[in-house]
């Protein structure tokens, strides 16, 4: 289980961290703004201890209310500016991927893709050249379609900056069918979240415990001779261990 992850909250580190380390798998660390903006951050001493045995770690950024392609300057600055305290943190730990949010979706932009796509661009150029040893993953979220994630990577047009495919996001929220997805922008895959729903609720279940179609995931992740990070996002400790179980058995 070296390349898989389980996403961990940072409240919940005192309560789950020794179950992911038993079960020898890494870690991808969330810490949100309001645990940001309180140090010192003492339960990241345990983190810095795992690592120090061998764990890899990943970080999620903060995402709630942030909008990197925002047309509002005030509030895209704002921003710029959560996302950058957040890699700072992060960096003492060397993470492997800082997974990111692209905070689009049809109904807020109203379909104006042009402008968010300019001020995401604006963003995350700033991003990647105040942190440039630090590498990056936009991850889909209320997308319907990949056009605007293949946009803003191709015009990103960095190795640091690409893609986290998140399967249950996809699984609620896509139009299009899941060997399209990939195939637009699956080569940009460094990083998948894994968890499973039955396509109507973002339930985060263990895997196979809902519908979404891992054998074709997999298929066409080993036909590009691609490995990227899986990191496991099941909200349950019993969802993380089933979860592990499928894996070992594929």
């Amino acid at each position: 289980m070296n390349n898989v992850h389980v996403h961990i909250p940072y409240r919940y580190l005192d309560t789950y961290l020794s179950v992911i380390l038993d079960n020898h798998c890494n870690i991808e660390l969330f810490v949100p703004a309001s645990v940001l903006d309180n140090p010192p951050l003492t339960k990241l001493v345990e983190v810095k201890k795992a690592l120090n045995n061998g764990t890899s770690l990943t970080w999620h950024a903060p995402f709630m209310d942030l909008s990197p392609g925002g047309v509002d300057e005030k509030i895209r600055q704002v921003t710029v500016d959560r996302i950058k305290q957040a890699v700072k943190e992060a960096l003492p730990f060397n993470p492997r991927l800082i997974i990111i949010h692209p905070g689009y979706d049809d109904y807020r932009f109203n379909g104006e893709v042009d402008k968010w796509l300019k001020n995401s661009l604006k963003t995350w150029r700033e991003v990647l050249d105040n942190y440039p040893n630090t590498n990056f993953a936009i991850e889909n979220v209320f997308e319907n379609r990949p056009d605007t994630l293949e946009r803003l990577i191709k015009e990103m047009n960095s190795e640091r900056f690409r893609y986290c495919f998140d399967c249950g996001h996809f699984n609620v929220f896509s139009k299009i069918p899941l060997k399209e997805w990939l195939e637009r922008v699956g080569n940009y895959i460094s990083e998948v979240h894994l968890h499973d729903n039955h396509g109507k609720e973002d339930e985060h279940l263990g895997l196979g415990e809902g519908n979404f179609d891992f054998d074709t995931l997999f298929k066409f992740l080993r036909n590009i001779n691609r490995q990227p990070i899986f990191t496991l996002e099941a909200h349950t400790k019993e969802g993380v261990l089933r979860s592990i179980e499928y894996l070992q058995k594929r």
